[in-house]
């Protein structure tokens, strides 16, 4: 295989995988959901409020309707009828519940700002229009229970340190059946427990429908680089939020022991029924998720687009209820992916975390970059020293690849002229050049095999960097040397000055003219437009992929130049 094939061939695989998504929607083909925040979410009026509504047959009991259902009636979501707010704060997060059902309206992550400066707003999970698909919201028979229903609360606010826990009790009587709602928090997890008690308030055993549902996920993201020049050429304000193509939100599942996830619009409008043995379904984005799970192997979910916001739902259709009671336990999780703490969480959402086809080079990736930031403390050096420790691994089959193509480049000649007497017989031409190989003792395929080989570990590293939490707003070189402006100062985010992309690119026009060109001429263009393409995908990168990648580039041309010099 001619070495400069398999790199056109790769190349190209790689600006299909990374522009494809990202020229989708900058060219609105796929239109990107914005995420809604406290400041541009507008707030809907009760004339418009969606609210749950049961529909025999849906094994989540629920689904999405418009104000012009008979049962949408009732108060709004949005609306409990009565009671006040309750606060529940500990080391991690400050959550405030609602006491009329007890459920959630904000939800502020203490260790995650929106933006950069320790003066940007805490990040929200629970937006307004989030908030309006009552978050924690417990549904009887796909009716919502904190609206026509009185509630009693047993608790106060609840301020815990790191080693504490709380407990908030909420009771009421729903058509003849009675309910106890108990969350249980920690000091030190973003679990939070609930156990609902039932029975039977009217001596009789009535068969119903339970669902709980988790917070719908609204974070503040970045905008990307070609979302800021579009924005700038069309004139007007930068939204306030928007989400990354690179950090899209979905709404994710296990069932089974299987990780699975959609985003699809059209069918998510509808509602995505999920049916058995259900672990956990949430919805997440790169950094944070929010998950419902329940413990058994009768649970069903459910994932729906309303409006703009993604919304989960778990539950079990058929619970009998008698005078004796019938507990349910039920687990919530609202906060960062960050792997120590999904280990801790129960029915396996460590497995929220995934990174696709290569998670077995991913996950050690993420340990080796997490030690070397334990010595650094930075996790753009950290990247660095991960891409040496990589190179150096790979050292051996980079060196056999670079001699075989210097190899290749010093039969080019020979090649050329073999082209040249046989243009109108490729059989023959194709004879010649194999005799040739045969002659010189040269593999033609001798390069390919250490680049393929090369490959799983790239797209490896690539998942691993652009989904862990740690390169959140991580700065690398905070500002430009010698200057007050700012530079690389999150590592998840594009560079603003676009200057490592510019230079990765110019490393790759150094790395194609110490490379042999390939005879086609054709070949040969296209593989000069190479270097502009990955330019230009790469400048909407999250920097630390950038960082990678440059460096990366560095050490080849130093490889290479060594092995140039050895063959002189």
């Amino acid at each position: 295989m001619d070495i400069k094939r398999l790199a056109l061939v790769i190349g190209l695989s790689f600006a299909i995988f990374f522009g494809w998504n990202l020229l989708s929607r900058q060219m609105g083909w796929l239109p990107p959901q914005p995420l809604p925040t406290e400041h541009n979410a507008p707030t809907p009026s009760a004339g418009n409020a969606t609210v749950p509504t049961y529909q025999e047959g849906d094994p989540a009991g629920v689904r999405s309707v418009s104000s012009g259902d008979p049962s949408a009636s009732r108060s709004p979501a949005f609306m409990p009828d009565g009671g006040k707010p309750i606060t529940v704060e500990t080391p991690l997060y400050t959550a405030i519940f609602h006491s009329n059902g007890g459920i959630l309206r904000q939800f502020f992550l203490k260790k995650y700002h929106t933006s950069l400066g320790t003066h940007s707003p805490l990040v929200n999970i629970v937006s307004e229009n989030a908030a309006l698909q009552a978050p924690m919201g417990l549904l009887m028979n796909g009716l919502p229970t904190w609206t026509d229903v009185s509630w009693t609360l047993e608790g106060e606010d609840i301020v815990l340190a790191p080693d504490g826990a709380g407990v908030l009790r909420f009771t009421a009587e729903i058509d003849g059946v009675r309910a106890i709602r108990e969350l249980r928090f920690s000091g030190s997890s973003y679990v939070i427990d609930e156990s609902l008690r039932l029975s039977s308030a009217a001596r009789k055993t009535v068969n119903v429908a339970f669902t709980f549902g988790a917070s719908p996920l609204a974070v503040n993201e970045t905008p990307s680089v070609f979302s800021r020049l579009w924005h700038a050429v069309k004139g007007g304000p930068e939204p306030v939020a928007e989400e990354n193509s690179y950090n899209l939100t979905r709404v994710a599942w296990l069932q089974n022991d299987k990780f699975d996830e959609d985003r699809l619009e059209k069918e998510l409008s509808t509602g995505k029924l999920i049916q058995g043995k259900v672990s956990w379904i949430a919805v997440m984005n790169n950094y944070f998720m929010s998950a419902v799970s329940m413990k058994g192997e009768d649970s069903s979910a459910k994932g729906s687009l309303i409006g703009d916001v993604y919304h989960v739902l778990i539950g079990k259709t058929a619970v009998s209820v008698s005078e004796a009671e019938t507990a349910m336990e039920c687990s919530y999780f609202v906060g960062p992916k960050e792997a120590r703490l999904l280990d801790s969480a129960p029915n396996g959402l460590q497995k929220a975390l995934d990174y696709g086809i290569f998670s077995f080079i991913a996950k050690p990736m993420v340990a080796l970059l997490q030690f070397f930031y334990s010595y650094a403390h930075n996790y753009g050096t950290a990247i660095v020293l991960l891409t040496i420790v990589i190179k150096i691994l790979f050292w051996p089959l980079s060196q056999k690849s670079y001699k075989s193509m210097q190899q290749m480049k010093q039969l080019q000649p020979l090649i050329v002229k073999i082209r040249e007497k046989y243009a109108n017989d490729k059989e023959s031409m194709n004879q010649e050049i194999m005799q040739l190989y045969k002659t010189y003792k040269v593999n033609p395929a001798g390069g390919c095999l250490p680049i393929l080989i090369q490959i799983p570990v790239f797209f490896g590293l690539y998942q691993a960097l652009l989904n862990a939490i740690e390169l959140r707003h991580a700065p690398f070189i905070p500002t430009l040397p010698f200057t007050d402006t700012a530079w690389l100062e999150d590592l998840a985010s594009p560079d603003p000055l676009l200057i490592t992309p510019l230079v990765m690119g110019a490393t790759m026009i150094l790395q194609q003219k110490m490379t042999p060109a390939p005879g086609d001429p054709t070949q040969a263009k296209i593989m000069m437009l190479m270097p502009l393409v990955f330019t230009v995908l790469f400048i909407n990168f999250p920097s630390g992929l950038v960082v990678y990648w440059l460096v990366n580039n560095v050490i080849s041309i130093g490889q290479q130049w060594m092995q140039l010099r050895r063959s002189v």
